[in-house]
């Protein structure tokens, strides 16, 4: 019996050791199974968006002037990076001195002319030690667009301006980064002419705000079909003299910018209108006193921003001739201009030791000089301003050696007809051939 127990029990221990071995191997069930990982799709990096440009202007054809305009003759117009540069010649014009260097960056370069004039550039070139690149001339709109590389130029350039307008002057290379340069085409101004009517579209009261709507015609630095509001800048700023008429088409109120019932009310002038649903058309303004005239709402006063009239005195009947300056020196007369009459170039110089000098009138004309002077630095003596047929004689010498005498705003009235010899009766004859001509 013994030998039969000991072999069923190594039966048995063998047993429960296999059994043990089959459970130490076996995978939990309750054990999650594995998940492969799926590498990302690499992100594509977005193209930048491109920065726009502006599109270069297109170039207009050039116009053709009618007779009868002023030819500006300057030196040279000079390109360079970030400036341009004027350099007038043996003329003055625009307030620039002859042989003066009017840069865009320092001051800028504003050229006022009127419908029909040209500049005449006799060197248009790109400086060859202050260009890192080509630059242009670029005037769109007068149809100049001039390209030239470092140290290149043309000659003989003629700009012709045949409308009114403000025109920029840029460089289509690099543009807006030139300074300030501008040609302003404005109406030729007319000396006297008699009584203006100026013709404009609405004046418009709201809450808080007045607006001019200009006409077809541009006056007082606004350009046609503007619309200038009181609020805004310098506000609005009109200008004219005694005998003149301001005609609008419209005087109202805006029924969508207001909340309350508005006046148009002008104190000084004894105009105090009602508005609210009504509105006057036409509405004129017969300027018959001077002074300075606020235009406001008697409602609510002050609250309206800045609109002004300002009315000058009557203008002569006949033509008023407006010159700055009438210079005596030793053998010389020179007369500087503002407008351009008689010949003579706007801002010009014309003297005795030129050519000679000749004023032309009709009976009833008034010369009007902003100064006659003596020069200090061309005069060794004193001197007279004379024209002995009028009765006049102006002594020049009471500060004589420190810069000229001078006597401001002589108006000279043209009653008769007649050969008028302006002279020197220090020296007479002596100061070269100056003379005014008065017809009927």
């Amino acid at each position: 019996m013994k030998r039969l127990v000991l072999p069923l029990l190594l039966t048995l221990v063998a047993a429960l050791v296999a059994a043990c071995g089959a459970e130490a191997t076996a995978t939990p069930t309750g054990a999650p199974a594995p998940t492969a990982t799926t590498a990302p799709e690499p992100t594509a990096t977005p193209e930048p968006t491109p920065t726009p440009t502006l599109a270069p202007p297109a170039i207009a054809a050039a116009c053709t002037p009618e007779d009868g305009g002023t030819v500006y003759e300057v030196s040279e117009f000079v390109l360079e990076d970030g400036s341009f540069e004027l350099r007038m010649g043996a003329e003055a014009y625009w307030g620039y001195e002859a042989e003066a260097r009017v840069s865009s960056t320092e001051g800028g370069i504003i050229l006022k002319v009127s419908p029909n004039d040209v500049i005449r550039i006799g060197t248009v070139r790109s400086s060859s030690s202050r260009s890192t690149q080509p630059h242009s001339l670029t005037i769109a709109a007068l149809g100049i667009d001039i390209a030239l590389a470092p140290g290149e130029s043309k000659d003989g350039v003629e700009i012709a301006i045949c409308e009114l307008g403000s025109y920029a002057i840029d460089d289509n290379t690099d543009r807006g980064r030139h300074g300030l340069a501008e040609i302003i085409s404005k109406e030729r101004k007319e000396a006297g002419g008699g009584p203006v009517v100026y013709e404009l579209d609405n004046w418009v009261v709201e809450d808080g705000n007045f607006e001019l709507r200009m006409g077809t015609e541009p006056y007082w630095g606004y350009e046609a079909e503007a619309r200038p509001t009181s609020k805004i800048g310098d506000g609005i700023t009109m200008t004219a003299n005694v005998g003149d008429t301001l005609r609008f088409a419209r005087l109202r109120q805006s029924g969508s910018r207001s909340t309350k019932l508005h006046h148009f009310t002008i104190e000084g002038l004894g105009i105090d209108i009602p508005l609210g649903d009504v509105s006057v058309e036409p509405f004129e303004i017969v300027l018959t006193i001077e002074g300075t005239f606020v235009i406001d709402d008697s409602t609510d006063p002050g609250e309206h921003g800045k609109a002004v009239l300002i009315v000058g005195p009557a203008l002569a009947t006949g033509t008023v001739y407006e010159v700055d300056a009438f210079v005596v020196e030793d053998g010389n007369f020179e007369m500087r201009m503002l407008e351009g009459y008689w010949g003579y170039q706007m801002e010009g110089r014309p003297s005795t030791r030129a050519a000679d000098l000749l004023i032309t009138a009709k009976v009833g004309d008034t010369i009007k000089f902003g100064v006659i002077r003596q020069s200090g630095s061309r005069s060794t003596k004193a001197h007279h301003f004379t024209i002995e047929a009028l009765g006049i004689d102006m002594n020049l010498d009471e500060t004589f050696g420190t810069g000229g005498a001078r006597v401001e705003f002589v108006e000279i009235k043209l009653d008769t007809a007649g050969t008028f010899v302006i002279d020197d009766s220090t020296d007479p004859g002596e100061h070269g051939k100056a003379t005014i001509v008065v017809t009927e």
